[in-house]
C-alpha cells in the first residue's frame, strides 16, 4: 500500500475502522471519489447529515472520528453500513487526519469537507470530476459560501512586502485561479499527487502554518492548487477563525520553505542562514538543532525542488497593502 513519505518526524496514529462494508451499489463515477469528512463542534443532526451524503452517491465516505467518539458511532454504522468510520485512538492535527484518511481512501480523488458544510450535488457530477482529474492539480479548491450564501474570499495569494511575507484572502475571480493552499483544508485532493508530495506535516500543530507549509512545498516541488468555481460548498454556521501568530510551527515553516534557495537543479538550505536564524530565534542550542534537522530534510529532498519561495510568490499578482 502506498504511504505518505515523511515530511518531518512523524509517528503512526493508531485507529480503528468501524463499518465501511460494500454496499453492492454499482459505481456511479468513472473517476472513483471518496468523501473524507472532518468533524468539529456539536454532533447534532449527524444522522440527517449522513443521509444527505449517502444520497449523493460517492464511491466511498470516510468519517474521521476523534478518540472521544461516543456510542453513536455504533448506531450510525448500523444505519449507514457503507460509511467507514475511522476512530483515532489519540488526538492529532487536522492535517494528519487528512493524511490518514487519504491513505485509507479507495478513491482516485478525495474530497475533504467538514460536518458543518453543505456540499452541492452538482459539485460531484461526473463531468465536473473528470475536469478536476484532467487538470492535473494536486488539489482543486471549491467556491466557498457562508450561511447567507455569500461568496467568501478563500483564494490565498502570497506576496513579499519589504521582505515580509503576507498572505491575502481574495475572491475567486475566475475559474482555474491559483490558491496557495486550501482554505480550511477543504478541496478535492488527487490521492497519488498528495502522497508523492508528502501530505501535511504532522509536527506542525497550528493549522495555519501546517497549510502554509503544505502550500509552499507543493508549489516549490512543481505542483499546483487551483480553484474550480463549479465546486460549491457552504457553511451552515460561522466561518472558522485562524491564528497566524508566529510560533514554533512558524519556525519550522520558515526553515523548510522561506530559507531554501533554488540553485537551478536542486534546493539547498545555505549554512549562511544559520546565524541570522539563531539571532532571531533567541535560543542558540535549540535553534542549531532545528536548523540541522531542516537542513538534513532539504538535503534528502533537494532534487524535488523546482523553485524557491520567492519564485512561488511571483506567480501571483496581488494589490499593494
Amino acid at each position: 500500500m502506498s504511504t505518505i513519505p515523511s515530511t518531518s518526524k512523524r509517528h503512526s496514529v493508531p485507529y480503528t475502522v468501524v463499518g465501511g462494508g460494500r454496499s453492492g451499489r454499482a459505481r456511479r463515477f468513472p473517476t472513483p471519489l471518496t468523501l473524507l469528512l472532518l468533524n468539529r463542534g456539536g454532533r447534532f443532526f449527524k444522522h440527517a447529515f449522513f443521509e444527505e451524503l449517502t444520497r449523493l452517491g460517492p464511491e466511498e465516505i470516510i468519517s474521521i472520528e476523534g478518540p472521544t467518539a461516543s456510542y453513536e458511532i455504533e448506531n450510525l454504522s448500523r444505519d449507514f453500513p457503507s460509511v467507514k468510520f475511522m476512530v483515532l485512538h489519540e488526538p492529532t492535527s487536522r492535517g494528519e487526519q487528512i493524511n490518514l484518511g487519504v491513505e485509507e481512501a479507495k478513491g482516485e480523488l478525495v474530497f475533504v469537507i467538514w460536518n458543518d458544510m453543505k456540499l452541492s450535488p452538482s459539485s460531484i457530477a461526473t463531468r465536473i470530476l473528470e475536469r478536476v482529474r484532467e487538470s492535473d492539480s494536486l488539489c482543486t479548491v471549491p467556491l466557498v459560501q457562508n450561511a447567507r450564501l455569500e461568496t467568501v474570499p478563500t483564494i490565498m495569494a502570497p506576496a513579499f512586502y519589504n521582505k515580509l511575507l503576507k498572505v491575502l484572502a481574495l475572491q475567486p475571480s475566475s475559474d482555474g485561479i491559483m490558491s496557495l493552499f486550501p482554505f480550511d483544508y477543504c478541496g478535492v485532493y488527487n490521492k497519488e499527487r498528495f502522497i508523492l508530495v508528502g501530505g501535511y506535516d504532522s509536527s506542525l500543530e497550528n493549522p495555519y502554518w501546517q497549510k502554509m507549509d503544505f502550500g509552499f512545498r507543493s508549489y516549490m516541488w512543481g505542483e499546483k492548487i487551483l480553484c474550480s468555481t463549479a465546486l460549491h460548498v457552504s457553511y451552515s454556521g460561522e466561518l472558522p477563525s485562524e491564528d497566524a501568530t508566529p510560533d514554533e510551527g512558524y519556525e519550522v515553516f520558515f526553515l523548510k520553505n522561506l530559507s531554501v534557495r533554488f540553485t537551478g537543479d536542486s534546493g539547498v538550505l545555505p549554512r549562511s542562514r544559520l546565524f541570522p536564524y539563531i539571532f532571531r530565534s533567541g535560543g542558540a542550542v535549540s535553534a542549531l538543532r532545528a536548523f540541522s534537522r531542516a537542513r538534513a530534510w532539504v538535503e534528502v529532498n533537494r532534487f524535488r525542488f523546482k523553485q524557491d519561495a520567492r519564485s512561488v510568490t511571483e506567480l501571483w499578482e496581488v494589490p499593494e497593502v
